[in-house]
């Protein structure tokens, strides 16, 4: 019998509907173009990490495909932040086998593995194809899903791990940004200082990293700047988290509401 059919009959008998782990496990191998890949690295350098991994079969391709659409649109906003991987489920079909169908399906210019230490069988039961998102320092799942993708929940997922994984970031020492009161009740004082004139913008995000509010951004010269212009008596008692982001840099802050 063929070795992914008893794979597959392996994780059905093991319970197909187990409910999968929450932190990934880790790889560290060189993917089909002999570049080596340590996911536990680009995670803890703050990347979110999206795997999509595929039987290869015909049902594999829309998911794939939509799933590398969606990540490509981060780009713009977050460069270098989303990665697509495309694994093949096992890690048994070859390297040739599945760059192949990847070019013939136009998944093209992304990272593409076939190593038995990159399996389904780490994230719960099989899916043809499986669609896994990753990111933070404690390598949380952000998303898992079998057998097609949900474009809005899988966009919400790629949003939130982009939130939560820039708090791990090494701060930014050109803002030294600082917040005040803090807990804070109705209104936050921000201080930070700027190297260079520069546009900048805010947003506050909450503790699921869900946007709860952004700023326009705005030209503003060198120097150090007050900022009292964070209404915060609508927010629910909880933490949030506010990011200042420049041209090149950002940095993200926690605070906490109380009223």
């Amino acid at each position: 019998m063929n070795i992914k059919i008893i794979a597959i009959i392996t994780l059905l008998i093991t319970g197909f509907f187990a409910k999968a782990q929450t932190t990934a496990t880790d790889f560290n191998v060189n993917d089909c173009g002999g570049t080596s890949r340590h996911l536990f690295t680009e995670l803890d350098a703050g990347k979110v990490i999206v795997l999509a991994m595929v039987d290869p079969c015909s049902s594999c391709i829309g998911p794939a495909k939509s799933a590398l659409a969606i990540s490509k649109t981060f780009e713009a906003s977050n460069p270098g932040k989303v990665v697509y991987y495309l694994t093949d489920d096992f890690g048994n079909t070859p390297c040739a086998t599945l760059t192949s169908w990847a070019s013939t399906n136009a998944i093209t210019s992304v990272p593409i593995i076939s190593d038995e230490t990159v399996s389904q069988a780490n994230y719960g039961g099989a899916g043809m194809p499986k669609i896994v998102i990753i990111a933070g320092i404690n390598h949380k799942i952000y998303f898992n899903q079998n057998n097609g993708l949900n474009a809005t929940t899988f966009t919400a997922a790629i949003n939130n791990a982009i939130a939560i994984s820039s708090i791990n970031e090494s701060v930014q020492s050109d803002f030294k940004m600082s917040v005040y009161p803090n807990p804070v009740n109705d209104q936050l004082t921000v201080n930070y200082h700027l190297n260079n004139a520069t546009e900048i913008s805010f947003e506050i995000f909450d503790l699921l990293g869900s946007k709860v509010k952004s700023f326009a951004a705005f030209k503003q010269n060198s120097g150090t700047h007050i900022a009292s212009k964070f209404e915060t008596e609508s927010f629910i008692n909880g933490i949030y988290f506010l990011k200042i982001n420049s041209n090149e840099n950002s940095q993200i802050i926690r605070f906490s509401v109380s009223h």
